[in-house]
């Protein structure tokens, strides 16, 4: 007689079940940590683009409004020194001001060339054929009035992430903000400059910082300045 013996084999390892259901699991950790590895980095790299916003911002202002409360008005002169231009567009677009004015802050020539004491300076936006802004421009003009030999006067690119330029100016008579300043016989009694600073990064929000000049004095320098900053959160 023979006997047959029948028993369950030894299970080793794991099953096709077992091993898809692991992996699963580990890619679901993996693709935890990497995600918040990742929006660390992405958090942290935009603090430090509004930083470098920021700072850009505050070195600008306190170019504008260190020449606007320099600003000059000569005695006896029928006409202001300071012109201001608005962009002819809507409210909703962004703003591409032009200011010309004279002012005492400006020290830029060497001892070989000559000039006078006073600096006229034009700030202004440049965009291309298209509309899209290039960035803020300034130009200086160290002999205005002077009857010297011509100089080529270039605009000097000061930021690329300027994307508007706005100026108002606060009517001493009226007590008013005005769009523009033209054809008026002083000068305004506060300028207010609003920068709209936009990173590189291209779905980047645009940032709205602004300085207030006061110039207290209608003929010579200002003497006294007010600055303030606006933020448009993301």
């Amino acid at each position: 007689m023979i006997l047959i013996h029948s028993g369950t084999r030894g299970k080793t390892g794991f099953t096709l079940i077992e091993a898809t259901v692991a992996t699963v699991m580990l890619m679901m950790v993996i693709g935890s940590i990497y995600g918040t590895f990742r929006a660390a980095n992405m958090s942290m790299a935009r603090m430090e683009e509004r930083a470098d916003v920021y700072q850009t911002a505050r070195v600008l202002l306190d170019r504008i409004n260190s020449d606007l409360c320099s600003a000059y008005q000569p005695s006896g002169a029928e006409k202001s020194s300071l012109i201001g231009e608005d962009t002819p567009a809507s409210e909703s677009a962004p703003q591409y001001d032009k200011i010309t004015f004279l002012t005492t802050a400006r020290r830029g020539l060497s001892s070989v060339e000559a000039a006078g004491e006073l600096c006229q300076i034009t700030y202004r936006m440049e965009s291309t054929p298209d509309g899209k802004p290039v960035g803020l421009f300034v130009e200086e003009d160290f002999r205005p009035g002077l009857s010297l030999p011509a100089v080529e006067q270039r605009a000097i690119e000061l930021s690329n992430m300027v994307v508007g330029f706005n100026c108002k100016y606060l009517d001493g008579q009226t007590g008013e903000w005005r769009a523009d300043w033209m054809d008026r016989t002083e000068i305004p009694k506060a300028v207010r400059v609003e920068l709209l600073v936009k990173p590189e990064r291209k779905d980047a929000k645009p940032i709205l910082v602004a300085t207030t000049a006061n110039l207290v004095v209608s003929s010579g320098p200002g003497a006294e300045q007010a600055v303030e900053e606006e933020k448009v959160e993301d």
